[in-house]
């Protein structure tokens, strides 16, 4: 299938016409639309955020995670309603690339420095303001303390009670031992360990027995997270290059490419799939 933004590039660093800005979310729109798919059914089976699936559609790159995961986004969303990949991502970095002068012209001036001078009079009147107040309270505040103490009176000592004598000891009554009740069965441990070693900047969410245990997070290289289950771990990563894990303490193969989104379903049943 191709659509406007596929045509051939020219050699060089092309300028971006406005057309290309239109018709690049517009054919992610449109090869959706024909394949009768929605937004929310891809965002389920991609595991990517209905919101950033529009903000494609709508060029609206600022909306982004940004860096790798935007590139990822784009590819894995091509795949899915049957885009050129590698086209799809060289286009949105040539839009990205030409979005940035704007966004930086944009920026607004700063304030007028007369008006600052303005201020510096005000500035240095509430610091004098300041200091005299302090030094005011400062100087009163021994007196103060000095007038609230008030002497305490010295308590009488009690007179000396007289001591009870000791009374005989009682005969300890039988104590009769009850039998031994049975030992209660252990509690059930957790069977699944998960531990993360994140090297690239990647997005994870994770569930743990259908409980969700982290909504959504990026994590930064050098981090680290751990994580366990009873049944069964759901694990849904948005830069599969960017994590390396270990099951109960063993190693998993490579889980992917950079930028790929990958969804794993660990059990204690299929760990050996994984490693």
């Amino acid at each position: 299938m191709s659509f406007p933004y596929d045509s051939p590039q020219v050699k060089g660093k092309p300028a971006v016409s406005s057309s290309d800005m239109s018709n690049f979310g517009a054919s992610f729109k449109k090869a959706r639309e024909s394949k009768g798919i929605s937004l929310d059914r891809i965002a389920a089976e991609t595991r990517i955020s209905t919101r950033f699936l529009l903000a494609i559609e709508n060029e609206e790159f600022h909306l982004l995670p940004g860096g790798i995961f935007n590139r990822g986004f784009v590819r894995t969303y091509a795949e899915k309603v049957g885009l050129d990949p590698d086209q799809a991502v060289a286009d949105y970095e040539r839009l990205a690339a030409a979005g940035e002068p704007a966004e930086t012209a944009a920026t607004p001036a700063p304030a007028n420095g007369k008006r600052d001078r303005h201020l510096y009079p005000l500035a240095i009147g509430g610091l004098l303001l300041v200091i005299v107040i302090f030094y005011i309270v400062t100087r009163e505040a021994p007196s103060t303390v000095q007038t609230a103490r008030a002497p305490v009176p010295a308590s009488p000592a009690a007179p000396p009670q007289p001591v009870p004598p000791t009374p005989p000891p009682a005969t300890a009554p039988e104590v009769t031992s009850a039998a031994p009740e049975p030992d209660a069965p252990p509690p059930q441990t957790d069977t699944l360990r998960i531990d993360m070693n994140v090297t690239e900047r990647t997005w994870v969410r994770v569930e743990a027995d259908g409980m969700t245990v982290d909504a959504g997070e990026i994590l930064e290289p050098g981090t680290t997270r751990h994580f366990t289950a009873r049944n069964s771990i759901l694990l849904a990563i948005g830069n599969a290059a960017g994590l390396m894990l270990k099951i109960n303490d063993m190693p998993v193969k490579s889980l992917g490419k950079s930028g790929q989104v990958r969804e794993l379903n660990i059990t204690s049943q299929n760990i050996k799939t994984f490693l």
